[in-house]
């Protein structure tokens, strides 16, 4: 009778020990989490600066991104963070003008610079991501 309770309370420590295991797996962790939070900050920040630059700084783009409330509030990224954005962005929007200036070879009506495009494949690609992983760490 004792070694049949023995097992018994065996089995159900172990089950209780494997469901409790299970539970905080499926749990994202808080750095999974605030990685998730930079990353997408990161972006954020490289499209509005990408957007003001490609704009050049236009009046109906500071509107847009003053009324625009995504991301947070309080400071996620650090000084470097925006240093390095601010840099990036300056030489993607160098690439477009280059882009721009070379538009006399493109077909009528697709001339001149091509901000949304350019940006679109920017914010979709993994580089962005890599990026931001690597300033992350």
């Amino acid at each position: 009778m004792i070694k049949r309770t023995l097992i018994y309370f065996s089995i159900l420590y172990f089950l209780m020990t494997g469901i409790r295991c299970k539970s905080t797996q499926l749990r994202p962790s808080r750095n999974d989490e605030y990685e998730k939070i930079y990353l997408n900050q990161f972006k954020l920040t490289y499209l509005r600066q990408i957007l003001y630059k490609s704009y050049n700084n236009s009046k109906a783009i500071k509107e847009i991104i003053n009324f625009d409330h995504s991301g947070f509030t309080e400071l996620i990224l650090s000084e470097q963070d925006f240093e390095l954005i601010d840099s990036v962005t300056t030489a993607h929007n160098e690439i477009m003008k280059i882009d721009s200036v070379q538009g006399y070879l493109r077909a009528e009506g697709a001339q001149g610079k091509r901000p949304l495009g350019f940006i679109l494949n920017k914010v979709e690609s993994k580089w962005l991501d890599s990026l931001a992983r690597r300033r992350l760490r």
